[in-house]
C-alpha cells in the first residue's frame, strides 16, 4: 500500500478515535423556557460572593447556588436591556442598559445615574472599574463616576461628528486605556485633578480587546490579532498584523489551565460560536461543550469551581464544568454495557462490539467476527453440540449476526470471556479467539482453581473439568442446593457465590454446592447484587436494600443499609474501592463508607442509563449511552467541606418583609407576641452542586433536629413567648459531610398579661383583696361580738342597777337583823358593786379595789376554797374603761365555771405585765370537768368572746384532770 495511503487511513483512524472516544463536558442549557426573562444573554459577572450576574435584553438575573432572582425596572432598575454589567471595590453593582444610563445596586436598593446627572450618553457598552472610579463607555464618549460620591465627570473626545463607541478599557502600566469601535485607542490622561482623552493611533474595527500579561487580543471584522501591549497603544498608524480566526470575538476570557475562550458571533456570518484560542488557532469547542449556538456573545468564567458561563444571543445560558469529578468519553451511536481488564489490555463492551486496547494495538471485534467464529466452530469441531433435551439452555445456530445479544463480559486467567446469546468466546488480550464454547448462558463463573462454572436458568448447573473435551460435572435443578434463576456471580478466594432473583445465596465449595436458604444460614431470598468489600461481601436485594456480610469462617450479617438511606430504589450495580461501597441505582451513584454517603448523578454531570460499571485503579468507569463515564474515586471519596458559611438573606414577619439592615449588630432580635409567623430565608456560601443540600434546623440546643428539606428557608408559625437559638445543619450529599452554624438568636415576647410584673401585680392585688377580705371578716366579726358585748352590757348594766337598788334595799333591811360577819361581806359587795358607773361601765381602781375584787370573788369561788390575788394591780390603770370591764367580767365568768366544775381548795390569780400585755394568770388545784368540757360550755366562750373583742388571747397551759389543776393565761393588750 502507497505511504499516502498509510498516513490517510491513519489520520482517518486518528480522527475516529477522537471522534469516537471525545471527551464531554458537563453543562447546562437555561432558557427562557425555564429560568430566564429572554434569551439575549449580552453580559455575564461573576463578582466577589461567586454570584454570577446575567445581564439579558429583558432584565437582570442573579443566579446564587441555582437560586435565580430577577431584577426589572419595577425593581429600580434603569432599563431592562441591560449590555454590562461591574463590580467596584465597594462592592456594589453597576448595571449599564442601552439606552437609560447606568443603574448601582447596594444589594437593596437601585440608584440611577444618567444623561440628566451628567452622564456623556445613555447608551452603555461597557464597564470597567479601577480604584475609585467606575469608567462608563457609551455609544458616543466616556465618563468616570466617583464610587463613593457618585459624582460624574464626562471626558471631552474629538470633535467630529462621528460616534465614539467605546469597545473596551483595560489597563497598562497604572494608565488607563480606552478601545474604539472605528475612532482608535486612546489613553486617559489625568493630571492635577485634571482628566482628558488622549488618541494613541487609529486602529479601527475593533469589537473587542483581551489583555493576557504582557500580549494583548483585538478582535477584528472576520479576524482577530495578537501582539505586545506596547506596541499596541504606540503604534499611530493601523499597520496590518498577522490575522488569525475567523468570526468576530465579542468577548474573551482566560480559564484554568491558561485556556483562552472566546465568544463569536460573526452577524451575517454562521461561523459563531465557541472557541478556544489554541496557539494561532481557533478550535471549536461547540461539541465539547454541547452549545449548538452560533451566536455566542458574553462569556465568565468562575475560578473557585472551574466553570465557564456562555452567554447567547439566541438560545440563553450555558454553565459547562471545565474540570467536572465525571467526565464522559463519548462513542457516538454506542451503549456501554460492560467493562473488563486483563494485566496487558482493557476491554469496553458495546452493545455491539468489543474494543480491546493495549500498549501495542486496539482491535474492535465486531459481531460479523463473533458469528464467524461461531460458525467456524460448529463446521470443524467433532464434538456433539449441546442439545436442548439434554438440559442445555437453548442455543439459535441460525441467529444472525446483527441479533446477537452480549450479557457480560469477565475475565480469567488474563483472559477475556464474552458470555453472549451464540455462545461463550475465550478472547486474547491480543484480540485472538482463543476458545468457543457451545454454551448459552446469562451467567458464568470461575471455581478458584480457574474451572467455568456455567449456569442455566431452568436446566440446572455444569462445573467443566476439562473444556477440550467438554467434560463436565453436572448439578440437578432439582436438587435444593443447586443455584436456579442465577442473575450474578462472584469468585472470592477459594468460594464462587451465586445469587438467585428467587433462591437467595449460594457458594460452590469443596467440589459443591450449598444454599444459604434451604440450610437456614440466611433467608434473604431475592438477591441481585454483589461485590467484595474488603474480606466482607456486600449484596443487594431486589427492593433496594444492602447487606454487608462476612462468610470466612462462619455467616455473619454485619450491617444493613435501608432503600430509605440510598438514593434510588433499584440498584444497577455494586462496586467496591479501597473499602468504600460503590452503589449504582436509577437515580445516580451512591459512595458509602463509614456512615458517610456520597452522591453523584446528573448535577455533577452522571447521566442515565448506568449501564455497567468497573474500577479501574481509582477510576470507575460507568456504561451509558454513546460512551461511558470517568469518576475518579481518589477525588471525590476525600472530598473536603464545601459548604462553610451560612448568611441569613430576607426575614418574613407576618408575612411582612423585614430590612436585614434593621437587624444588623443585633445579637438577638425582640418580637412582640403578636409577630410571631416568621420565615428565615438564608443562603450558604458559593456550592457548586446547590441541589446536593438539605437543611434540618432546631430551635433550642435540647430539641432534635427537623426532618430535612431541599429549601434555604426555615418557617415557624405562632411561635409561643419563649428564648429561641435557631442552628441550621447543611447536610451535603456530594461529599457526605455536614455544616453546622447558629443562625438567629430571637426572643417572643409574652403579651404584658403574661409579664413577671404583670403576674406580680395580679398576685399582689389579689393578695390585697384577699387581705381585705380578710381583715373586714376579722373587723366585722369583732364588729359583731362588740355589738353582742354592747348589748349584753346594756342588758347587763340595767339588771345591774336594779340589782344595786334591790342590794340596797336588802342591806337596808337586813342590816338590823343580820350578824355582823355576814354584813361585812355584803357590805364588800355591795361597795365593789357600787364603785361600777352607771353612765360609762369604768371600774374603780383606786384604794380598797382589789379588797372588794377580793371579797366579791370569795363569794363565787369554789367552796371551802381559798382565794389568794396578788401581783401589780398598778398596771389596772393602764386599760382603758372596755378593757377594764371585760377584765371584771372574765374574772367574774372564770370564778362562777370554776365554782360549778371545780372541786378546788385553793385558787390563785397573779396579775403582772408581758411586753405590752397585762398578764392574768389563773391555776387551782381541783379535779372538776375536763379541759374540752369547760372550753366547750357557755361561759367560758363568752370570757373567749369579751378577750378577743378587745384583740386579746386566752391559753389553757395544761390538761385538767385529779390533782393536777387547771391553768389558765389571759392576756389582754394595754
Amino acid at each position: 500500500m502507497p505511504y499516502y495511503k498509510i498516513i490517510k487511513l491513519f489520520l482517518i483512524f486518528f480522527l475516529w478515535v477522537s471522534v469516537a472516544f471525545s471527551q464531554n463536558f458537563p453543562s447546562k442549557n437555561y432558557t427562557a423556557a425555564d429560568e430566564l426573562p429572554n434569551n439575549a444573554v449580552r453580559s455575564l459577572l461573576i463578582d466577589s460572593n461567586n454570584i454570577l450576574w446575567i445581564g439579558t435584553e429583558n432584565g437582570v438575573i442573579k443566579k446564587e447556588n441555582d437560586v435565580f432572582t430577577n431584577f426589572f425596572e419595577e425593581d429600580g432598575l434603569a432599563l431592562n436591556n441591560c449590555w454590562a454589567i461591574a463590580e467596584d471595590k465597594n462592592n456594589n453593582l453597576w448595571f449599564g442598559s442601552y439606552g437609560e444610563g447606568v443603574s448601582i445596586y447596594d444589594g437593596v436598593k437601585f440608584k440611577v445615574i444618567s444623561k440628566k446627572d451628567g452622564l456623556v450618553h445613555n447608551e452603555i457598552t461597557k464597564l470597567f472599574s479601577y480604584g475609585n472610579y467606575m469608567f462608563v463607555g457609551t455609544s458616543n464618549g466616556v465618563s468616570m463616576i466617583d464610587i463613593n460620591t457618585f459624582k460624574v465627570l464626562s471626558l471631552n473626545k474629538q470633535s467630529n461628528n462621528e460616534l465614539f463607541r467605546v469597545q473596551n478599557f483595560f489597563e497598562y502600566k497604572n494608565q488607563i486605556y480606552v478601545v474604539t469601535y472605528n475612532s482608535g485607542v486612546f489613553k486617559i490622561l489625568i493630571k492635577n485633578d485634571q482628566k482628558a482623552l488622549v488618541k494613541m493611533n487609529n486602529h479601527k474595527y475593533i469589537y473587542s480587546i483581551f489583555v493576557d500579561n504582557d500580549s494583548i487580543y483585538s478582535s477584528n471584522k472576520g479576524f482577530f490579532t495578537k501582539s505586545k501591549i506596547g506596541d499596541y497603544v504606540n503604534e499611530k498608524n493601523s499597520i496590518p498584523l498577522t490575522k488569525l480566526g475567523h468570526s468576530i470575538i465579542w468577548e474573551y476570557v482566560k480559564g484554568g489551565d491558561h485556556k483562552i475562550f472566546t465568544a463569536a458571533w460573526g452577524i451575517y456570518d454562521s461561523n459563531g460560536g465557541i472557541y478556544e484560542v489554541v496557539g494561532d488557532l481557533l478550535i471549536s469547542r461547540a461539541s465539547d461543550f454541547n452549545v449548538l449556538s452560533k451566536e455566542v456573545i458574553s462569556l465568565a468564567y468562575d475560578a473557585t469551581f472551574e466553570k465557564l458561563y456562555v452567554g447567547t444571543k439566541d438560545a440563553g445560558l450555558f454553565e459547562i464544568n471545565l474540570n467536572p469529578q465525571i467526565k464522559f468519553n463519548r462513542i457516538q451511536g454506542e451503549s456501554v454495557i460492560g467493562f473488563a481488564k486483563t494485566k496487558n489490555a482493557s476491554a469496553i463492551l458495546l452493545n455491539d462490539a468489543i474494543v480491546l486496547k493495549s500498549a501495542e494495538n486496539e482491535r474492535t471485534i465486531t459481531l460479523p467476527q463473533l458469528k464467524k467464529w461461531q460458525e467456524n466452530y460448529v463446521l470443524k469441531t467433532e464434538l456433539p453440540l449441546p442439545k436442548h433435551q439434554d438440559s442445555f439452555y437453548e442455543l439459535d445456530y441460525a441467529k444472525l449476526a446483527k441479533n446477537i445479544r452480549f450479557y457480560d463480559i469477565k475475565v480469567s486467567r488474563n483472559i477475556f470471556w464474552v458470555n453472549t446469546n451464540i455462545g461463550l468466546f475465550a478472547v486474547k488480550d491480543s484480540g485472538e479467539l482463543l476458545r468457543y464454547l457451545p454454551l448459552h448462558s446469562e451467567e458464568i463463573n470461575f471455581t478458584e482453581t480457574g474451572n467455568l462454572i456455567e449456569t442455566n436458568p431452568y436446566g440446572g448447573v455444569r462445573m467443566f473439568s476439562d473444556l477440550d473435551d467438554f467434560n463436565y460435572t453436572y448439578f440437578k435443578q432439582e436438587n435444593s442446593q443447586t443455584p436456579t434463576m442465577v442473575v450474578n456471580s462472584l469468585q472470592q478466594g477459594n468460594k464462587t457465590y451465586f445469587l438467585s432473583v428467587f433462591s437467595g445465596l449460594f457458594v460452590w465449595e469443596n467440589n459443591g454446592f450449598k444454599s444459604y436458604l434451604q440450610n437456614g444460614i440466611w433467608n434473604e431470598k431475592k438477591l441481585k447484587h454483589l461485590t467484595a468489600l474488603g474480606k466482607n461481601m456486600a449484596i443487594s436485594n431486589e427492593f433496594g436494600d444492602v447487606f454487608i456480610v462476612n462468610d470466612e469462617a462462619s455467616f455473619k450479617l454485619l450491617e444493613k443499609i435501608p432503600r430509605a438511606k440510598i438514593q434510588g430504589n433499584s440498584i444497577s450495580f455494586l462496586k467496591e474501592y479501597n473499602g468504600t461501597l460503590l452503589i449504582g441505582t436509577e437515580k445516580g451513584l451512591t459512595l458509602f463508607k463509614n456512615n458517610r454517603f456520597i452522591f453523584l448523578d446528573k448535577e455533577q454531570g452522571l447521566k442515565q442509563p448506568l449501564l455497567s460499571a468497573e474500577v479501574n485503579q481509582n477510576k470507575l468507569c460507568v456504561g451509558s449511552n454513546n460512551g461511558y463515564y470517568n469518576i475518579n474515586l481518589e477525588v471525590v471519596s476525600n472530598s473536603k467541606e464545601l459548604v462553610n458559611e451560612l448568611k441569613l438573606k430576607e426575614i418574613f414577619i407576618n408575612n411582612n418583609t423585614i430590612p436585614i439592615g434593621q437587624f444588623a449588630n443585633k445579637e438577638k432580635i425582640n418580637l412582640a407576641h403578636d409577630k410571631n409567623t416568621i420565615l428565615l430565608e438564608f443562603s450558604t456560601n458559593a456550592h457548586p452542586y446547590p441541589n446536593k443540600l438539605s437543611y434540618q434546623y432546631k430551635l433550642n440546643v435540647n430539641e432534635s433536629w427537623s426532618n430535612p428539606s431541599s429549601r434555604p428557608e426555615i418557617f415557624l408559625p405562632y411561635l409561643p413567648a419563649n428564648d429561641y437559638k435557631v442552628e441550621v445543619k447543611v447536610l451535603d450529599q456530594s461529599t457526605g459531610l455536614s455544616y453546622t452554624q447558629s443562625l438567629l438568636k430571637l426572643t417572643v415576647l409574652p403579651p404584658f398579661w403574661r409579664t413577671w410584673w404583670f403576674l406580680l401585680l395580679i398576685m399582689s392585688t389579689i393578695f390585697m383583696v384577699v387581705y381585705s377580705i380578710y381583715k373586714f371578716q376579722i373587723r366585722h366579726k369583732k364588729e359583731k361580738i362588740k355589738e353582742i358585748y354592747n348589748t349584753e352590757t346594756r342588758i347587763s348594766k340595767v339588771i345591774h342597777d336594779e340589782l344595786a337598788n334591790d342590794v340596797y334595799n336588802v342591806m337596808s333591811g337586813l342590816e338590823a337583823i343580820a350578824p355582823a360577819e355576814t354584813m361585812d361581806k355584803l357590805e364588800h359587795i355591795y361597795s365593789l358593786t357600787r364603785n361600777i358607773s352607771r353612765e360609762n361601765m369604768e371600774i374603780d381602781t383606786g384604794p380598797g379595789y382589789l379588797d372588794h375584787l377580793t371579797a366579791l370573788l370569795s363569794t363565787i369561788c369554789p367552796e371551802n376554797a381559798r382565794l389568794i390575788i396578788s401581783g401589780n394591780t398598778i398596771s389596772l390603770n393602764d386599760l382603758n374603761p372596755e378593757k377594764k370591764f371585760v377584765v371584771y367580767r372574765v374574772l367574774q365568768e372564770i370564778m362562777v365555771n370554776m365554782k360549778k366544775h371545780s372541786r378546788a381548795s385553793l385558787v390563785a390569780l397573779v396579775f403582772s405585765e408581758e411586753k405590752k400585755y397585762l398578764k392574768i394568770d389563773y391555776s387551782d388545784n381541783g379535779e372538776g370537768a375536763t379541759k374540752q368540757a369547760i372550753q366547750n360550755g357557755n361561759g367560758l366562750k363568752n370570757v373567749k368572746n369579751r378577750i378577743f373583742s378587745v384583740n386579746g388571747k386566752l391559753t389553757f397551759e395544761n390538761e385538767n384532770g385529779k390533782g393536777k389543776g387547771l391553768k389558765i393565761k389571759i392576756l389582754i393588750p394595754v
